[in-house]
């Protein structure tokens, strides 16, 4: 028996009847990919990862822990699925809205024939595994060209000072007793995000839609006119997107907040190099400005907000408040919970995917996507992935918070032509939905 660490043993715990907290990641072929060559990667790589071979216990010792599952089997978590023609989208729905089963691994990866068309893995791991990082990161350091590499790391590290939106400095602040108490009493103080985005009840019926494909260096471009990074016009686009569908619903046209992953690993140039597992990162929380009509009004706002983000320690304390959470009884996690609920209308993620294309069980990897959970009461979630050159963006909703998150993608994709952006030509539209009941 092992116990989990504080952060995994948060979000195993937050999960919800109609919220499973689970990252669900997509890697697309433009042929079939053979299930005999994915089973023996999997068995050779990932199951060399005992987590993948091991159950959560609900309590040990007053916390939750790691069991060997002693009815393991690789058919239960490795299925082969054949779906018709441009059904691929209400497949990655069903499996969304499906739940893991507890009495066994908290994983499972479909290969997916689509008939006449190419082939794909969808994978949905559980939160508890690690974070989104950890968990796409994993999958790409499964690609042919990491073969000669050990295999992917099941440990958890210590937190490292480094990482793309806080500095050392503020690290080494927040570290002090003083400055985690004023930073947190700030996060108390933070006002409730306006439930312009929420429902009274969500409905467990998951929904996922992901855009074209944008080049990088296209949104470089459109960020570089303006002395704006990537992330700021990425961002920036989002905002816009959001402000034009509440607009749209008549909702009052106010600043929204995200809530924003912040990796806690050392600095890698990308996913892939880096497969350790565990939950390692804080949030920071991010307006965006919905109130501002002009585009670039809007880039401006995001790109001052996030550099004043970069210059406090609130992910840090963020961190060690779900890390409290991991280990503290019920009533006080699930207060926790809520509070960091409240606070937010969506989550928000931006990873960066390998630079060159990679292969996969003999096959070239065409594409990837993933989709963020978005856990407690909150029914939307936003994420970004590079690779190879060319951007993408995902959006997964509850349906009683966003029927048809192909829509928001849609905006998304107008906003950032606004802001300068030119799509790829060879580029091909995905801007479909999908979703079925849970259970």
């Amino acid at each position: 028996m092992q116990r989990m660490t504080a952060g995994d043993a948060a979000w195993y715990r937050m999960d919800r009847p109609r919220n499973e907290v689970d990252v669900v990641a997509l890697l697309s072929f433009r042929g079939p990919v053979e299930l005999a060559r994915v089973r023996r990667l999997v068995e050779e790589r990932l199951l060399a990862v005992e987590r993948f071979r091991q159950r959560p216990v609900p309590c040990f010792l007053g916390a939750p822990g790691w069991e060997p599952d002693p009815g393991f089997s690789l058919r239960r978590h490795l299925l082969p699925v054949e779906i018709a023609p441009g059904t691929l989208p209400d497949f990655i729905g069903e499996v969304a809205s499906s739940s893991l089963d507890p009495a066994h691994p908290l994983w499972r990866v479909h290969v997916v024939r689509e008939r006449g068309r190419g082939g794909a893995i969808v994978a949905k791991l559980h939160h508890a595994l690690g974070d989104g990082f950890a968990l796409v990161a994993l999958l790409l350091a499964l690609a042919d060209e990491h073969a000669a590499e050990e295999a992917p790391r099941a440990h958890v590290e210590p937190v490292h000072a480094g990482h793309p939106w806080l500095g050392s400095a503020q690290l080494a602040a927040a570290r002090d007793a003083a400055a985690f108490g004023i930073t947190l009493a700030r996060l108390a103080a933070m006002s409730s995000d306006p439930p312009a985005l929420s429902a009274v009840e969500l409905s467990g019926v998951r929904r996922v839609a992901w855009s074209e494909d944008v080049p990088l260096d296209a949104i470089r471009e459109a960020g570089r006119r303006r002395s704006a990074t990537v992330n700021d016009v990425v961002v920036a686009a989002i905002a816009g997107a959001l402000r034009s569908l509440l607009a749209a619903r008549g909702a009052p046209l106010r600043p929204v907040r995200a809530f924003i992953p912040v990796n806690f690993r050392p600095a890698r140039p990308d996913l892939g190099t880096d497969a350790s597992l565990g939950n390692r990162f804080g949030l920071v929380f991010l307006d965006l400005p919905i109130e501002l009509a002009a585009p670039a009004a809007r880039l401006e706002a995001v790109r001052a907000r996030v550099a004043a983000l970069r210059a406090g320690a609130g992910a840090l304390v963020a961190h060690d408040v779900l890390a409290l959470a991991g280990y503290a009884p019920d009533v006080v996690q699930h207060a926790l919970t809520r509070f960091f609920a409240r606070k937010a209308s969506l989550v928000l993620t931006n990873l960066p995917g390998p630079r060159a294309p990679v292969h996969l069980a003999g096959r070239p990897l065409a594409s990837a996507m993933f989709w963020v959970p978005h856990p407690a009461n909150l029914g939307l979630g936003v994420s970004v992935l590079s690779y190879a050159g060319e951007v993408r963006v995902g959006v997964r909703s509850d349906a009683a918070v966003l029927a048809e998150p192909a829509e928001l993608v849609a905006r998304i994709e107008s906003e950032a032509a606004a802001l300068g952006v030119r799509r790829s030509p060879r580029s091909v539209g995905r801007r479909r939905t999908a979703g079925r009941r849970a259970g």
